[in-house]
């Protein structure tokens, strides 16, 4: 669980043990949007120094939209690094990209994101706080060019394009039943 400034990201390590996985033995899909929670929780423990002040002012952290892809299983035992990185920082939210490696072969397993926003204790959106917004941008992904931001929007694109089409197909099948 380590800040990587050279290359802008941080990193969350997870072992796989048997309450991860299904009866076929490999990690059960939800498991995976708990990593991305737990990884989200200590990327922010260690990015922000104030968090403990935070969280007791009765900031409350809303995850507006998360998704996940997969790539490749893992298996009870499997090392597993999430690298998180900031990919887009706006006044009242934030985007963070999460990659699952395989620590042993070094395969890609998944790859996900949510979209942040904050709210002060009586549930009203907020600016992000200072030192959050701080913390994140140690790991945020400079956009080189237009062409940085062009690539993204078309990933994301793909990535919903994919989602829709394994939706489409699953009630296709359903209909041919």
């Amino acid at each position: 669980m380590s800040a990587n400034q050279t290359q802008r990201e941080f990193v969350f390590h997870k072992r796989v043990y048997l309450t991860d996985t299904n009866a076929e033995g490999n990690v059960y899909f939800a498991r995976y949007f708990d990593w991305q929670g737990q990884a989200r929780e200590d990327f922010f423990r260690q990015a922000v120094p104030d968090h403990m002040e935070i969280l007791s002012s009765g900031t409350k952290l809303i995850t507006v939209h998360a998704w996940l892809k997969y790539e490749h299983e893992s298996h009870v035992f499997d090392e597993v690094s999430i690298h998180i990185r900031t990919i887009s920082l706006k006044k009242m939210s934030m985007e963070l990209e999460f990659t699952y490696i395989n620590d042993a072969t070094g395969k890609l397993i998944a790859m996900g994101g949510q979209k942040l926003a904050f709210a002060d204790a009586s549930g009203n959106l907020i600016a992000i706080p200072a030192s959050i917004r701080a913390g994140a941008a140690t790991c945020l992904i400079e956009p080189e060019t237009e062409a940085w931001h062009m690539e993204l929007l078309k990933k994301r694109k793909t990535q919903h394009e994919l989602i829709e089409a394994l939706t489409d197909d699953e009630k296709a099948k359903k209909r041919q039943q």
